[in-house]
């Protein structure tokens, strides 16, 4: 039949089934731009409402208000506002990973919280140790032991002179401390450091360290953050390590 048109015919003929492919390749791709935004429409709405049902994981530990980040060489006269601290002036030399034993100062602690470490403080002793000062923050109070500076020295001035370049130390290489009371020997004492110990072995940025006077037997510090503890809790522990592990104010490649 198509041979039998003239050559204009023939032509329109062919411009008519042109465009009426072109008509059906645009319905068709209009109907899928539909379809995928029909899709789109439902995935977003469906993880919309499935983010605002699903419950919300609390924050692990307290938020503490933040103190500064000034350096000093002497802490004597700051009374931090929770104890542990989690900021204020500290040391310019800092603490490493590691399971310390002997008590560390603030200084140096704090200093290791600004690089993003997390510091597990266990207490295995009765409060108001002779020589050390507790911080009664509640109360705005400051109580210092009956004892002369010079003994104060290793807890309130940075008395470590590092070695080399970086102002750190490790537990093999740690200040000079004051010795240990005795309740620290405690077979049940040490039954918590080797729970603590794997928390060292899993994470680039954690200290375990023993305090004196302190309220809790178990105190989870980070900038800012703490989480104290009436009894050893990993799973709780686990928790706020992993949501503040290297999230300090200072970012540092060690």
């Amino acid at each position: 039949m198509d041979e039998e048109l003239s050559r204009y015919q023939r032509r329109k003929l062919d411009k008519a089934r042109q465009m009426l492919a072109r008509e059906r390749g645009q319905r068709w791709q209009s109907g899928l731009r539909l379809l995928f935004l029909a899709v789109a429409v439902g995935l977003i709405g469906y993880f919309g409402w499935r983010w605002l049902t699903t419950p919300r994981q609390p924050k692990s530990g307290e938020e503490v208000k933040e103190m500064g980040r000034e350096h000093v060489t002497n802490i004597k006269d700051v009374v931090y506002n929770s104890n542990p601290p989690t900021s204020g002036p500290h040391f310019s030399t800092w603490a490493k990973k590691g399971v310390y034993d002997r008590v560390l100062s603030d200084g140096y602690l704090i200093h290791s919280l600004e690089h993003g470490y997390i510091v597990i403080s266990y207490h295995c002793d009765e409060p108001e140790s002779g020589w050390v000062r507790r911080v009664l923050a509640h109360e705005g109070e400051t109580v210092m032991p009956a004892s002369d500076s010079a003994g104060l020295d290793p807890l309130y001035s940075m008395t470590f002179k590092p070695e080399g370049k970086m102002s750190v130390f490790t537990p093999d290489k740690a200040p000079e401390g004051e010795e240990l009371p005795s309740a620290f020997e405690r077979e049940e004492c040490q039954a918590v450091v080797e729970k603590l110990q794997p928390f060292v072995e899993r994470y680039e940025r954690v200290i375990v360290v023993p305090r004196i006077n302190m309220e809790v037997p178990i105190a989870v510090t980070a900038w800012g953050r703490i989480d104290k503890l009436d009894e050893f809790d990993e799973e709780r522990i686990e928790r706020f390590i992993k949501a503040y592990h290297n999230q300090g104010p200072e970012k540092t490649i060690e």
